[in-house]
């Protein structure tokens, strides 16, 4: 139950993260800290004198720690302390480290595959789509986890296609992790399939007032949790620069989707690579810049270089007639010389291979390299 103690103790005013950690350092845990004399408080040294009056004012005589701990139990969080064992391993190295998260999921940090950032513009093109579903497949399909933000756009994309190549993703929100917190709204539902494989994690209790400055602190933490962060579409004043100029603070790896110069939507990728990020075409760039001992070894099903095999000639003369650019169905109609029902149905087997995806507008991309066998 100490836990609970933790959870109350972060919610009096003036009682952050280094606070809270020089309270339990000193009274051994969080219950102690809150049945503490107000002599044993006032008598601190390391802390000031507004959080020593806060913590002595807000606590109450008595905490109700079974029914707080049951109503977190009845939403499916768990609360994770910067000293328990589970807590992200990376995470744990940052100086600001939240000293307690909120967790709906699986909340065993230290056993979850190595973990990627990824992260993105909300106003993506679908040059943006692509990179984004690509990487995260091929990152899941090399053994790692993605982690990103739940917003729209890249981040929510990144998730979703974690969650198609059957991988684990954990999205970092900016307010609590009950669904009642989640935003975006029409986000709940990926929320709730993130739950499954992955995790839900904010330093904020859920029902938590949402401030705009909430989401760049949240962005400290999916830097600091991961080996590096990738960039896909960036403005040059997106968060997500943010999260990747955090990254390198951390002393982590970043990696940028070169774009078009003529795109607002690439401008800030592209400054991330002329400021000296690693130029990302393909998961094995990822790879090269990673050591040696953080690269896991996928089992033998993963398919890193995605080259597809056993397409009936009519999959193989259709995905031929693909590339990453869009292309209508009416010109692939012509060029293929099939007819509607069946170029349809070979279109529908290639996407359930993972081979394209239709992308709106009846237009189709490729998701996957040439060589067929």
């Amino acid at each position: 139950m100490d836990h609970i103690y933790l959870h109350a103790l972060s919610a009096l005013p003036g009682i952050g993260n280094k606070t809270l950690q020089t309270l339990i350092k000193h009274f051994g845990s969080g219950e102690a800290v809150w049945h503490a004399s107000e002599n044993d408080i006032l008598y601190l040294a390391d802390i000031d004198q507004n959080a020593k009056h806060s913590l002595i004012s807000g606590r109450s005589a008595n905490i109700n720690t079974e029914r707080i701990n049951e109503e977190f139990a009845r939403e499916g969080i768990s609360l994770i302390a910067w000293n328990d064992t589970h807590y992200p391993p990376l995470l744990k190295e940052i100086p600001d480290a939240p000293f307690l998260l909120y967790v709906r999921g699986n909340a065993a940090f230290d056993t979850l595959p190595p973990l990627i950032a990824l992260v993105g513009s909300r106003k993506h093109t679908s040059y943006g789509t692509q990179a984004a579903y690509r990487l995260s497949e091929d990152l899941v399909r090399a053994g790692f986890g993605v982690v990103s933000g739940l917003a729209f756009g890249i981040d929510a994309m990144a998730h979703r296609a974690a969650l198609e190549a059957s991988g684990t993703t954990i999205a970092v929100l900016g307010s609590g992790v009950s669904d009642r917190d989640i935003t975006p709204r029409s986000h709940v539902q990926l929320g709730r399939a993130i739950t499954a494989s992955g995790a839900l994690i904010s330093e904020y209790a859920p029902d938590t007032p949402v401030f705009p400055g909430m989401f760049p602190a949240r962005n400290r933490i999916i830097a600091g949790m991961t080996l590096g962060t990738i960039v896909i579409e960036a403005a040059e004043k997106s968060g997500s620069l943010i999260t990747a100029y955090l990254a390198l603070d951390y002393g982590r790896e970043v990696f940028a989707v070169p774009g078009s110069i003529f795109s607002p939507a690439s401008a800030g990728t592209n400054v991330l690579i002329k400021n000296g990020a690693k130029i990302v075409r393909c998961i094995q760039d990822i790879l090269e810049e990673l050591p040696t001992e953080s690269i896991p070894h996928p089992s033998s099903s993963a398919q890193t270089d995605g080259q597809p095999i056993g397409l009936s000639p009519d999959e193989s003369a259709v995905f031929r007639l693909l590339s990453h650019e869009p292309i209508h169905v009416d010109k692939l109609l012509k060029a293929a010389t099939l007819g509607t029902a069946t170029l349809s149905s070979t279109l529908t087997m290639l996407e359930l291979k993972g081979l394209v995806r239709d992308i709106g507008g009846m237009k189709y991309v490729k998701t996957r390299p040439d060589s067929v066998t």
